[in-house]
């Protein structure tokens, strides 16, 4: 890093954010993991929080948790794999937004499709959420959060078979391209918001190595129970995960500034910025990965 890179004061990378009150938060994949930690954080410095929940129990369950500690809350259904669904919520949210956070991702055991045909992985952690920001937006005051992963670095976009219809599937390669994905459509992002003369900037953060349901994916509960007890030492529970993603919501910074843990491997420790790939942060890449996006998707920016 150079003399430009931020330093985060210290009660931000505590997790200690200045109060929220009188802002709306928007924080998909809110129900389960970091995203739960990221929204009980919000609420509790005095934000209005909306909560998109694919399981409407699970986002009754975290609406009554909220509202017993006195924060507004809203739950609206979304399911980030079905555009049908992204579309719904889209037309539902009728209120602006000052940060909006896209934390929710999934992984797989095996290959898997979307509703609309797209690879599970892909279509929920890049597709999903573009399709998403994209439609709402106008509604957003402030800031946009895209979470990333340092998977991202091993990323290799596929624009002529992005779904491994024709070549062969992977969890760590669907992952990685995904990742790599968010990091592009992210910058694209940035770009087109400051050709609009927005007041609205990207950041970009990732949570390290948490405990989350997310690595629970074999479908085999005892082996899932084995490669949660084997990874405790270096993984760190989600509320620590999720302090990287809010200093990316609160925090002064430059637009597109990637912060992570600060520890060892990156993958547990306080937040802190670090430098994303070459190919991350590469503007040819990043419109090209839009174009791909907006192909695949039917969605686009409003002109």
């Amino acid at each position: 890093m150079d003399a430009h890179t931020p330093t985060l004061p210290a009660d931000l990378r505590a997790g200690r954010i200045p109060s929220q009150a009188g802002r709306t938060w928007l924080v998909t994949g809110a129900t389960n993991g970091i995203g739960r930690e990221v929204v009980r954080a919000a609420a509790s410095a005095g934000a209005r929080v909306i909560v998109p929940a694919r399981s409407a129990e699970r986002g009754a369950a975290l609406e009554a948790e909220l509202r017993g500690s006195g924060a507004e809350t809203r739950v609206l259904p979304l399911d980030l794999a079905d555009l049908a669904s992204v579309r719904a919520f889209a037309d539902a949210l009728d209120e602006p937004v000052d940060v909006l956070v896209n934390n929710a991702g999934a992984v797989t055991p095996r290959r898997r499709e979307t509703r609309d045909g797209f690879e599970l992985v892909l279509g929920t952690n890049l597709l999903g959420p573009f399709a998403l920001t994209c439609l709402i937006a106008e509604r957003v005051r402030s800031r946009i959060v895209v979470v990333g992963s340092g998977a991202h670095r091993a990323g290799y976009i596929d624009a002529g078979d992005p779904h491994f219809r024709h070549r062969r599937w992977s969890l760590a390669a669907a992952y990685a391209q995904s990742k790599l994905g968010d990091m592009l459509w992210a910058r694209a992002l940035q770009r087109r918001l400051q050709l609009r003369g927005s007041a609205i900037d990207v950041q970009l953060a990732h949570p390290g190595w948490s405990h989350t349901n997310i690595q629970n994916v074999t479908g085999v509960a005892l082996l899932d129970r084995i490669v949660t007890e084997v990874t405790r030492p270096i993984a760190q529970p989600p509320a620590a995960g999720a302090l990287p993603l809010l200093a990316a919501a609160v925090a002064e910074l430059p637009p597109l500034t990637y912060l992570g843990p600060d520890g060892w491997r990156r993958w547990r420790g306080q937040p802190a910025p670090e430098l994303a790939s070459p190919l991350a942060r590469d503007d040819s890449a990043a419109d090209a990965l839009w174009a791909l996006c907006v192909r695949e998707t039917g969605v686009d920016l409003p002109r």
